[in-house]
C-alpha cells in the first residue's frame, strides 16, 4: 500500500511539473522567437527561449500522453465500458465543446468581421484552419480519440502474446528504432507545425510519438514496468538525450535534416521522460499543500491558462519591465490564477466532476 501511495505521489508531481511547463511554454511565446504565430509580441526577445521551446516540444506533450494512457488503463479496467465512455465524454468532450462554441469560435468570429453564419464559420474554421477552433484543447480532443482507439484495441484484439515480465535496458532503444524512421516517413509529407483536420485537428508530425506513448502508458500500467526502471538505465538514456541536444549542430551537419530532427527529438523525448520519472521517484516522497493544490487543479490549469496568459501578456506589453521578469511573472501568475479559477469553479458540483 505504501508503494502504491508513493507511486501516485510522484506521478502526480510529474503531472504538476508538466502542467507548469505548458504554462511556461505559452508564457514564453510573447518573449521568444517561437517560429510560429502568437497574438502578443514583446521585445527584446530572449534568445534562451528558442532551445527552451525545442526541449519542451521534444518530450512535454508526449509525456503527458504517456501518463494519460497509464491512468486510462486503470480507468477502463475498473469501470464498465458504458461508464468509461460516459466519463471520457463528460470530462473531455464537454470542455472541448464549450471552448469551441463559447470561447475560440466567438473570438475568431468577431475578430474576422465576417458576415457569414456563425455555425458555417465554425465549421470552416474547424476543417480548414486547424487548430484555431480548439486552440490548446487539441490535446483534450486527441486524448478523447486516443481513449476510443485504446478501447477499440482492447475489445477487438483477442490475440494473446507473451509480454516480458521485467523492463529491459534495450526496450527504449527498440522504441527509438521504431519512432525515428516512422517520424521521418510521416514528416516527409506532414512537416512540424502543419495541421490537418481528421475529425479533430492533428499535427501529424507528432502523431507517432503521441499515440505510441499513450498506448505505452497503458502497457506500462498493465505490466508494472515502471517499477523495473533502474536509475542507471534511466540516467543512461537521459544523458544520451542531452548529448544529442548539445551536439545537435554536428548531427544536422552530418545527416539529412529530417533524420537529424527526428533523431535528436526522439532521443530527447525518451531520455527526458525516463530522467524526470526517475528523479521524481527518488526525490518526491510527499507533496506539500501548495503542490497538492496544483495537482488537484492541474486539469483546470491546463484548460484556462491560455486565456489568462494572453491577458497578462497584453497587460504587461505596455509596461516597461525587463523581458526576463515579464516571462517569469506571466508564468507564475498564469499558473496561480488558473489554479485559483479552477478551485473556485470546482465549488459548483457539476463543474467539480469535470475539473
Amino acid at each position: 500500500m505504501n508503494e502504491v501511495k508513493k507511486r501516485i505521489v510522484f506521478i502526480d508531481f510529474i503531472k504538476v511539473f508538466l502542467t507548469c511547463m505548458v504554462v511556461a511554454h505559452h508564457a514564453g511565446q510573447a518573449y521568444g522567437n517561437t517560429g510560429g504565430v502568437w497574438l502578443v509580441s514583446d521585445n527584446p526577445k530572449l534568445d534562451y527561449l528558442r532551445p527552451f521551446f525545442f526541449l519542451n516540444a521534444a518530450y512535454m506533450m508526449g509525456f503527458y500522453f504517456f501518463i494519460s494512457g497509464y491512468f486510462t488503463f486503470f480507468s477502463l479496467n475498473n469501470k464498465p465500458v458504458k461508464k468509461y465512455l460516459k466519463d471520457r465524454f463528460f470530462r473531455l468532450g464537454i470542455p472541448l465543446l464549450f471552448f469551441i462554441f463559447f470561447i475560440f469560435g466567438p473570438l475568431h468570429y468577431f475578430l474576422s468581421e465576417t458576415k457569414s453564419n456563425f455555425f458555417s464559420f465554425i465549421a470552416d474554421l474547424h476543417f480548414n484552419q486547424p487548430p484555431l477552433s480548439v486552440g490548446h484543447l487539441w490535446f483534450v480532443a486527441s486524448l478523447l480519440v486516443y481513449s476510443l482507439i485504446y478501447l477499440a484495441l482492447v475489445k477487438s484484439i483477442k490475440i494473446k502474446f507473451k509480454i516480458a515480465k521485467t523492463f529491459k535496458f534495450w526496450f527504449p532503444l527498440l522504441y527509438l528504432l521504431f519512432l525515428i524512421p516512422v517520424n521521418v516517413w510521416v514528416r516527409s509529407v506532414y512537416p512540424i507545425d502543419y495541421w490537418v483536420t481528421w475529425i479533430i485537428p492533428i499535427e501529424v508530425a507528432h502523431l507517432p510519438q503521441y499515440l505510441s506513448l499513450f498506448l505505452l502508458g497503458a502497457l506500462f500500467n498493465k505490466t508494472n514496468w515502471l517499477e523495473d526502471i533502474k536509475p542507471i538505465m534511466a540516467f543512461s538514456y537521459f544523458f544520451l538525450g542531452l548529448i544529442t541536444f548539445i551536439f545537435k549542430d554536428l548531427i544536422y551537419d552530418q545527416f539529412p535534416i529530417l533524420w537529424s530532427e527526428s533523431t535528436i527529438e526522439s532521443f530527447l523525448c525518451v531520455g527526458l521522460c525516463l530522467g524526470i520519472y526517475t528523479i521524481s521517484k527518488m526525490l518526491i516522497q510527499q507533496m506539500n499543500k501548495f503542490l497538492k493544490f496544483l495537482s488537484d487543479n492541474s486539469y483546470g490549469i491546463y484548460l484556462f491558462h491560455l486565456l489568462i496568459v494572453i491577458a497578462l501578456q497584453l497587460l504587461f506589453v505596455r509596461i516597461d519591465l525587463n523581458t526576463n521578469f515579464k516571462f517569469l511573472l506571466v508564468t507564475i501568475l498564469g499558473i496561480t490564477l488558473s489554479a485559483l479559477l479552477s478551485f473556485v469553479l470546482k465549488k459548483i458540483s457539476i463543474l467539480k466532476k469535470i475539473l
